[in-house]
C-alpha cells in the first residue's frame, strides 16, 4: 500500500481531533463567568486574528523573496472568488449557531449525537453530487460511526419527549458541517489553503457579528480577560482544523472527509477525561472504539481516484504539490 495515499485522510483526521480540546477550554470560560455568545465569537474573532497575521507574514516573507503571491497563469479575480468562499464561511458559521440554538432546549448528549449525523450526510450529498451510489464500504463505516456515536455520546433513556424546534436545529447543524465539507473539497481549491482559510474565516466572523452577536464588539468584550481562551479555541477550533482540512479535503471525497472528521467525538470525550477528570462508562469506551473502526475501515482500500490525483501529480512536487491539489487545473479534473 502506497503509504502517501494516508498522508490526507491523516491530516483531516486530525483537523477533527483538533476540536477535541475545545470543551475543557470552554468549561474553563464558563466557569471565568463568560456566556457562551461570548466565548463562540471569541473563537472566530480571536481565531482570524491568528491567521491575519499569519497571513500578513506570508505576503511579506513572499515580497522579501520577490515571489508572486499565487501563479499568475489561470489566476482569478479575487472578487470572483469571494462569492464560494463566503457560503463556505456561511455554513460553519450556521453550524456553531444552530448547534447552540439546540443545546438550549435538548441535552447536550442527544445535541451531540444529533450534529454527527452529519457522517452519513456527507455520503448522501457525495452520492447526489457524483450521482452514483455510494460505495459498500462507506455505507459499512458510516453505520459502524452512527452506532459508535451513540454509544461514545453516553446515550440514555429519556424523561418526556424532545423539543422539535431543538432536533430541527441540531439538525439543521449537521447538515450545514456536511455541506461545509463539501464545499472544502470543491471551492477554489487552487488558492493556497492558508488564504483560502482566511477568507472563509472571515466571511464566517463577518456573519457571526452582523447577524448574531454585535454586542461583542460594542460592548468591548473581546478586550476583557475572555481573549486567553479565544487565543486556544482560536488557535484549536479554528486555525488547524481548517487549515488542515483546507489541504486534505480536495484530495479526498466528500464521504470520506467527513467520516475522517468524526474523530472529533472521541478526541472531545478523551480531553474530558484528561483534563476534567469526568468519567467515563465502559459502553462510552466501547463507542469510542467503534468510531475509530468505523474512521479506519474506508482506509484499507483507498479510492482509485486518488491514486489517480498522486500519479498526476508526480514525484518532485515538494511542498507546492502538497498545498495546490490541482497546480494546472486544465488538465487535472
Amino acid at each position: 500500500m502506497d503509504l502517501r495515499l494516508l498522508i490526507f485522510p491523516l491530516l483531516v483526521f486530525l483537523g477533527g481531533c483538533c476540536y477535541g480540546p475545545s470543551s475543557p477550554t470552554i468549561k474553563a470560560a464558563y466557569a471565568a463567568g463568560y456566556s457562551w455568545n461570548d466565548v463562540v465569537m471569541s473563537q472566530y474573532f480571536y481565531g482570524w486574528l491568528i491567521l491575519f497575521f499569519l497571513v500578513t507574514g506570508f505576503i511579506i516573507f513572499k515580497h522579501i523573496k520577490k515571489q508572486s503571491i499565487m501563479p499568475a497563469k489561470n489566476a482569478r479575480p479575487l472578487l470572483r472568488r469571494v462569492p464560494g468562499l463566503a457560503l463556505s464561511g456561511t455554513c460553519i458559521a450556521l453550524v456553531t449557531v444552530t448547534f447552540c440554538l439546540s443545546l438550549q432546549t435538548v441535552p447536550a448528549y442527544i445535541s451531540g449525537i444529533l450534529l454527527f449525523q452529519f457522517t452519513w450526510m456527507g455520503v448522501v450529498i457525495q452520492a447526489i453530487t457524483e450521482r452514483r451510489l455510494p460505495e459498500p464500504k462507506m455505507v459499512i463505516s458510516v453505520v459502524i460511526l452512527v452506532i459508535g456515536t451513540f454509544l461514545a455520546a453516553g446515550f440514555a433513556g429519556l424523561e418526556g419527549p424532545l423539543d422539535p424546534a431543538g432536533v430541527i436545529f441540531a439538525l439543521i447543524s449537521a447538515l450545514m458541517y456536511a455541506l461545509y465539507m463539501f464545499m472544502l473539497g470543491r471551492v477554489e481549491i487552487g488558492m493556497h489553503p492558508l488564504n483560502r482559510s482566511f477568507l472563509i474565516l472571515s466571511c464566517s466572523l463577518l456573519l457571526m457579528t452582523v447577524f448574531f452577536t454585535p454586542a461583542y464588539f460594542i460592548q468591548g468584550t473581546f478586550a476583557t480577560g475572555i481573549w486567553q481562551y479565544g487565543i486556544i479555541l482560536g488557535s484549536i477550533g479554528c486555525v488547524l482544523p481548517m487549515f488542515l482540512f483546507a489541504i486534505a479535503a480536495p484530495r479526498i471525497s466528500t464521504g470520506a472527509t467527513t467520516i475522517l472528521s468524526s474523530s472529533e467525538l472521541p478526541a472531545a470525550i478523551i480531553c474530558a477525561v484528561l483534563f476534567l477528570g469526568e468519567s467515563v462508562s465502559w459502553i462510552q469506551y466501547a463507542g469510542i472504539a467503534l468510531v475509530f473502526i468505523g474512521i479506519a475501515y474506508p482506509q484499507y482500500h483507498p479510492h482509485t481516484s486518488q491514486k489517480y490525483r498522486w500519479n498526476r501529480l508526480g514525484k518532485g512536487m515538494g511542498m507546492y504539490g502538497l498545498l495546490h491539489p490541482h497546480p494546472h487545473p486544465k488538465k487535472i479534473r
